[in-house]
Parts: C-alpha cells; structure tokens; sequence
C-alpha cells in the first residue's frame, strides 16, 4: 500500500483533521451492461473497499500527508477486523472510536460500462451512530478542523451545539464543516453551526435545483431569510459532477468554477469525497483562498477517477519528471 501518510506533507505544525461519520465494506462489480430482471451478467471486473463517505475523506487526506482522524462507530465482529487493518495501515487514527458487537454497514456498487453509471445498494442495519456522550470524551484541543456528514439531526444537532459551545471558549477556533446530501429539510438547522458548508447535486431534484448558480441563488435566499441572533453564515460549495462546482462567499458572492474532465473514466466511485477531503487539505493545510480550494477539489476529484481506489491521487502533487 505504500508510505500513506508521507508525501509531499505541508501539514507539521497542523492540528489534526477529524472526520465523523461511518466506514462501511463496498462490494464493486465493472458490467458491461445493467443487468435485466432474472438475467445473469458476467462482470468484467470487481473488488472490495474500506467505503464511507468519512472513511474516504480520511483516505483521501491522509495519501495528501495530513494527520487525521477517523470518529465512527466500529464493529468488533472478527470479519470487519480487514477496516480495522487498513485504517491503521494508512495512519488514520481510530483511537476513539466507540466499538459494538453489530454488523457493520455495506454496500453493492455496480458500475456499468455501456452507460457510464453506477448504482448504489446500501445496507446500515441500524448501525450506531456515535453519541453526545462519546463526543464529550474526546480532548478537542487536538482539532484543527472537524468535518461531519449530514445524518441523524438529533444527534449531530446535540454535538454541533455542544462543539459551538467549547469554541465559544476558545480564542482559537475549530473550523467545522459540514456535507449536505439528502434531508435538506430536516438538516437545514445544522447550517447554524458550521463554516463551511457542502451540497450535493444529489439534492436538485428534490429542491428545484437546475444548474450550481440556481441552487447557490436559492440557497443565498434561505441564508437571508433565517432569523435570530448572532447566525453564522458559512461559505457555500456546491458539487455538480461532471459541470464543475459553484461556491459563494460570507457576502453571498457566486463563482462558478470549471470542471477538468478525464479523458478516460476508470472509478468515479468517491470522486465528491475525494474533492471534499482535497478541499479541506486546501484550505486548511496549505492555507489557499476560496477559489482555490474549489479547483483543486475539481482537479483532484478528476484525477481520482482515472485509476481504482485513491492511492494515486498525491502523485498529482509531485514535480514533473525531467
């Protein structure tokens, strides 16, 4: 697998990266074509993969040489020990995660070659999810920036507040981040809390979004619209695929930033979790501005799907060879 963890790091001196979330086993299978009902495909490839979106995040940020954290539920059943060895074998710590006797989530991922799509089954079997109570163990003077998915909001509602408070203390922040991609209804008031804020084009369909400007637009509206005192207006980045991201600014400014298109597509599974952790190393590690941050999420997302997995996208920032 590698030295993960030790190429080209910017990152001494950095508080740690913790990502909340879950990991889950991916089962992934290459078709040629999507199967039919009660018809048999013949894949032409397959594997399986540490998966989740913060799992991935971590991933992702510990090949970029940071020094990060995963914060999850882990199952102590002998066979999801292979999550266990791979977190540890990239350097991502785990050493407060909670642990049960469940089985762990998974997922089947069927990536079908003649139409360029994958599709997703997705099994949780009411995993847990970490509590208040385990959040309250952790020492956050270690933190420099804490990112989360939106999921569970009496929960993550509880330990956002509760994170809110313990900066309030503090003359040195924790910057929080927060993904949104399902449930915008219900996780809107999680936006209160966080300073940067991530969505989906998952959600378009959903609330009317047609294009990255129109979903910033009705985004900036609903941002304005919030009363009460003392809100926190986060940046807004907005993941569009294929047509590149939009953000906005504290003042609601919109920039549209391009996409880099692969000329060959290998593995887009995890490419928004590959932009999201290349985002916050951006930002947070290498201290660039907004628009910055924003293309080289775009870059890098792009450049995660032109090989399987995520263990080639730091080469991206080697030298050229002379």
């Amino acid at each position: 697998m590698g030295d993960f963890g030790n190429k080209l790091s910017w990152a001494v001196g950095k508080k740690r990266v913790m990502c909340v979330g879950t990991t889950t086993i991916d089962f992934v299978a290459t078709i040629k074509n999507f199967p039919v009902e009660n018809n048999v495909e013949k894949a032409t490839g397959g594997y399986f993969i540490r998966g989740g979106n913060a799992s991935n995040n971590c991933t992702v940020l510990s090949n970029l040489g940071v020094k990060v954290e995963f914060f999850g539920m882990l199952s102590s059943l002998r066979m999801y020990q292979v999550l266990i060895d791979d977190l540890k074998a990239r350097g991502i710590i785990i050493e407060n995660c909670p642990t049960c006797d469940q089985h762990a989530p998974f997922a089947t991922v069927i990536l079908t070659k003649s139409t360029k799509t994958r599709n997703i089954i997705n099994c949780n079997n009411n995993f847990p999810y970490v509590s208040i109570e385990d959040f309250r163990k952790l020492d956050l003077s270690k933190y420099g920036w804490i990112h989360m998915r939106a999921l569970y909001f009496d929960k993550m509602l509880t330990i956002v507040k509760e994170f809110a408070a313990y900066n309030a203390t503090r003359e040195e922040k924790i910057i929080l981040s927060i993904e949104f991609d399902a449930n915008l209804e219900e996780m809107w008031p999680l936006i209160d809390y966080c300073d940067y804020a991530f969505f989906s084009k998952q959600l378009a369909q959903t609330n009317g979004w047609v294009s990255t400007e129109d979903a910033c637009m009705q985004l900036d509206e609903r941002l304005r619209m919030r009363w009460g005192l003392n809100l926190k207006r986060p940046y807004v980045i907005v993941l569009w695929g294929d047509q590149g991201s939009g953000f906005m600014d504290l003042h609601g400014k919109y920039t549209h930033v391009k996409p880099y298109k692969p000329k060959r597509i290998v593995d887009a599974l995890g490419a928004g979790d590959t932009f999201v952790g290349s985002f916050i190393y951006a930002i947070y590690i290498r201290e660039r501005s907004l628009p910055v941050a924003v293309d080289f999420g775009n870059r890098m997302a792009s450049y995660k799907c032109t090989k399987n997995g995520y263990d080639h996208i730091a080469k991206i920032l080697l030298p050229p060879k002379l």
